[in-house]
């Protein structure tokens, strides 16, 4: 495994940010190649977000009422929850300081476990958090509890990475399951605004064209996505558009070669949000 890292901040860039003082201190690090860890201890912050990177996080301490892509879940000592790129992630309160752990996955390892499984196009989560019981749970716990370890064993670390890429795959449907899927889910019109979202992130948008695709009209359309997704359209957009660069800079991707890439007309607009969203420059973020 590489080395890690420690630190205590008031926030952590693109990871945790708060307008309080509290301090809180985290160990990141990578395991494998495009495999990374990431561990906040004593967190007393209420993190709002966007999701970059696909991953999976288990709660060690506190308790933390949460609002994910609309669905509401409470995060206790054991909980797993599984994170995708593009998905809203809301602390609504926290009761006590919270301990964690996120390993995340980049999105090549889920496409290639997703073809091997035989999924469709564009396959997304079923599932935000996972329920007691499920036998799948035990792929990731083994993953946790391998990166908590300071030597773990290579190999080791390997397998168990494999299986809970695989186990990952398996909680993913294409778009046909989703529709026939009885899950909560954010109400259709607002679902086909954040596909088409995410699926043009390097494209001018328009309204009009939002609403035409999320066949909904758009004083409605806006009004609804922002109640379901704590943002509306245009930010869900800007802020999808920074996670997508978080991902290319994390492949090597240079900063001054992003704006084109995830949609910005110029490279000032897109570092003026970045240094806003994340709380650090496109180049302090790859050197990191």
């Amino acid at each position: 495994m590489h080395k890690r890292r420690n630190r205590d901040a008031e926030y952590l860039p693109g990871v945790l940010r708060s307008t309080n003082a509290a301090i809180f201190s985290s160990t990141m690090g990578s395991i494998a190649p495009g495999v990374d860890f990431l561990r906040i201890r004593n967190a007393t912050t209420l993190y709002r977000g966007m999701k970059a990177h696909h991953g999976v996080s288990l709660t060690f301490e506190g308790r933390t009422v949460t609002n994910v892509d609309g669905r509401e879940g409470v995060q206790v000592p054991g909980t797993l929850q599984l994170k995708e790129p593009g998905q809203i992630h809301r602390d609504l309160s926290r009761s006590s300081p919270g301990t964690f752990q996120l390993v995340s996955f980049d999105a090549r390892l889920i496409e290639s476990a997703g073809m091997a499984s035989g999924l469709g196009a564009r396959p997304r989560l079923a599932a935000v958090q996972i329920a007691s019981g499920d036998a799948r749970e035990r792929a990731f716990r083994r993953l946790h509890d391998l990166v908590s370890r300071e030597n773990a064993d290579s190999f080791a670390v390997e397998v168990a990475i494999a299986e809970a890429v695989a186990t990952f795959a398996s909680y993913l449907v294409d778009a046909s399951a989703r529709r026939a899927a009885s899950v909560p889910r954010l109400r259709a019109s607002v679902q086909r605004a954040r596909a088409f979202l995410l699926e043009h992130l390097a494209e001018p948008v328009t309204l009009d064209a939002l609403s035409d695709h999320a066949r909904a009209d758009k004083f409605h359309l806006c009004r609804a996505f922002t109640a379901e997704t704590g943002l509306p359209p245009y930010a869900f957009l800007t802020h999808a558009r920074i996670a997508r660069a978080r991902v290319l800079l994390r492949r090597g991707v240079r900063p001054s070669e992003l704006a084109p890439l995830i949609g910005f007309c110029d490279q000032s607009q897109m570092h003026r949000h970045f240094v806003r969203i994340v709380g650090c420059t496109p180049g302090e973020y790859a050197r990191a």
